[in-house]
């Protein structure tokens, strides 16, 4: 049986808590950017179009929202990943 060290038990601890502190870093800094790219579309466009709750949605610059079409599922057997 083979024997682990404890210091590769600590370098992949930390390792994990590595790639979970970048996910959230990223994660967060990706909202931040999505967040400011929205507001300066409806800045420039005066209106901004988004997926919302299963809608996609036109939200207009003083704030009312339209829905445009509901989100179907996407069955995995009629996916095309070519």
């Amino acid at each position: 049986m083979a024997q682990t060290s404890k210091s590769s038990v600590i370098k992949s601890g930390r390792k994990k808590k590595s790639n979970y502190v970048t996910k959230r870093i990223m994660k967060s800094a990706m909202g931040s950017a999505i967040k400011k790219a929205s507001a300066e579309t409806k800045q420039s466009m005066g209106y901004t179009i988004k997926a919302e709750n299963g809608w996609v949605i036109r939200e207009e610059l003083n704030g009312s929202q339209t829905r445009i079409t509901k989100i179907e599922k996407a069955h995995k057997s009629a996916i095309a990943l070519d």
